[in-house]
């Protein structure tokens, strides 16, 4: 969309590699941060962390704007939330799958692994289905002249997932194999 709104100054700049790109670089550093404190610090709290990252980025990316208009600075704007947009998707890989296959051991034996898989890969595949359909449905909705609310109400429908987590994940506790493994690490 935004090389059909915005043209050069779009797709000649440095701009379309990397605001499609930057999210992966922070989804690595993400999960090498969240992997590192869902061990050390909390597991609960690291999700809850990476969700509240998600939620605040993904707002500012769908409201970015360059100083005094300016629509590369408006580019380096999203870039820049993009990237720690991603930095949250990073923290939802280590610290959630960890804690849902801590979660799921305390499950009747022969249920744990469909409830695993269930809670992780078939959420992101649909997550994946979803994030390519609302895009295309807002623009048959806003229509070609009206691209420029199309891109941002499908960054900022990126907000409403994490803050339906959010909730829940405030009344999250600690998997009691996470509890154990604290327990020993502190004798």
């Amino acid at each position: 969309m935004l090389g059909r709104i915005y043209g050069t100054e779009y797709t000649g700049s440095s701009s379309q590699k990397n605001i499609s790109a930057i999210t992966f670089a922070g989804t690595v550093l993400g999960q090498l941060i969240f992997g590192y404190t869902s061990d050390k610090w909390s597991r609960s709290n690291s999700l809850l962390l990476s969700t509240v990252i998600l939620i605040v980025f993904a707002a500012l990316g769908a409201g970015s704007y360059g100083a005094g208009g300016s629509i590369q600075g408006m580019f380096a704007a999203l870039t820049a939330y993009r990237f720690l947009v991603g930095i949250g998707i990073g923290g939802e890989y280590p610290a959630g799958s960890v804690a849902c296959s801590e979660a799921s051991g305390e499950l009747k034996s022969g249920t744990r692994n469909r409830w695993f898989i269930l809670f992780t890969n078939v959420m992101i595949d649909w997550g994946f289905v979803i994030g390519a359909f609302v895009p295309y449905l807002l623009v048959v909705i806003c229509s070609e002249q009206h691209l420029r609310a199309a891109w941002r109400i499908s960054l900022g429908l990126g907000v409403v997932p994490p803050l339906i987590l959010l909730w829940l994940r405030i009344k999250l506790q600690e998997p009691e194999e996470f509890k154990k493994y604290v327990l020993l690490s502190k004798q």
